[in-house]
């Protein structure tokens, strides 16, 4: 069967163009013409650094899912998109915003940024999703945006199934947004899914009706706007950053990352 990839992505491999990403060390910019923007003097770089990418991305999810005020929003994945897909929620004005991921720690930090609901996902989706239908008057939530895509945690058992169905990776998180969306509300998917899989459930998708959009983000298509949103106040992005780290400590950085800390001791 012939398949078509979308459009090529930084850091991804020949599975997207074979582009090399941001801490490569040289990296070739397509269209490198277009995509510039003018950023008002007022502004900071670090105020304006994750309109490149992660807000854009988040807020493409809540308008892919046609977001209407005091409407139900599930975001699935607490990393920097789904904590975009959360801030964008809000500027939307949605009446309840839930955020579900594995840490503790990522959804304690964004419950004190932005005041959504959390839940923690511990024992697998039928807890989480029973808790969503609990906080959505039994329907389900009007939108589910899956921010993890085809890599979230998972167990010996869920890895073993991966290799036996020839799969990369699992659709967990999908399956578990199509279970916690209301009848005919929409699933929005941020997260990357490059390959195919046997047990998508069609059925459910089906009998529901359920309104999917997926793919790679128009970022281009946000980034003025959302640029003024920015600028006007109505929205902080700079709160999530946790680290300033100079280039040279860049080994050290990946460290903090790979153990989870949220303090950094430098080494001198």
């Amino acid at each position: 069967m012939l398949t078509e990839k979308g459009g090529a992505l930084f850091g991804y491999t020949d599975l997207y163009g074979g582009y090399d990403g941001g801490q490569a060390q040289y990296v070739r910019v397509p269209y490198a013409d277009y995509g510039p923007r003018v950023v008002p003097e007022n502004l900071s770089d670090e105020q304006v650094l994750f309109l490149t990418d992660i807000f854009p991305t988040g807020y493409t999810g809540i308008d892919w899912g046609e977001l209407q005020p005091g409407q139900s929003v599930a975001v699935f994945g607490a990393g920097p998109v789904g904590i975009m897909a959360v801030k964008s929620a809000m500027l939307r004005d949605a009446g309840k915003v839930i955020l579900v991921d594995t840490l503790q720690y990522r959804l304690d930090k964004v419950a004190q940024l932005t005041g959504c609901h959390t839940i923690l996902w511990k024992d697998g989706a039928k807890d989480v999703i029973t808790e969503i239908r609990d906080l959505t008057e039994g329907r389900g939530a009007d939108l589910c945006i899956d921010a993890v895509g085809f890599e979230p945690s998972r167990n010996v058992f869920e890895k073993a199934k991966a290799v036996i169905n020839f799969e990369a990776g699992s659709v967990k998180v999908l399956e578990a947004c199509m279970s916690a969306v209301r009848r005919s509300g929409h699933v929005s998917v941020l997260g990357v899914y490059p390959t195919t899989y046997d047990n998508f459930p069609i059925g459910q998708f089906f009998d529901k009706g359920i309104i999917l959009r997926a793919g790679q983000a128009p970022a281009h298509k946000y980034i003025d706007m959302l640029m003024n949103y920015v600028a006007d106040g109505k929205v902080k992005l700079d709160d999530i950053i946790t680290h300033r780290l100079s280039l040279s400590e860049i080994a050290h950085g990946y460290d903090i990352f790979n153990k989870k800390r949220m303090t950094v001791s430098r080494w001198y």
